[in-house]
């Protein structure tokens, strides 16, 4: 009975933890900048890339060392 409790336990344990090495996001920088944070946000959420747009739910404007702003993808 303890080396059942025991083995669920782990088997548990072992769920957890593939969790983790799942929770990475990875980001993708889309082609193209814009003038203003305005702009980015009306053409984020429409923004689909060749491979792998499914990868990715999630989007945001980050502003560039140039000045302008693009969009990023998540996952």
């Amino acid at each position: 009975m303890r080396r059942m409790i025991a083995a669920g336990a782990l088997a548990v344990g072992g769920f957890l933890t593939l969790g983790v090495g799942v929770a990475h996001a990875d980001e993708v920088q889309v082609e193209g900048g814009y003038s203003t944070l305005e702009a980015c946000n009306v053409d984020g959420p429409n923004v689909e890339i060749a491979q792998g747009d499914a990868n990715y739910g999630h989007w945001d404007c980050r502003q560039g060392g140039d000045g302008l702003w693009y969009v990023w993808l998540s996952s």
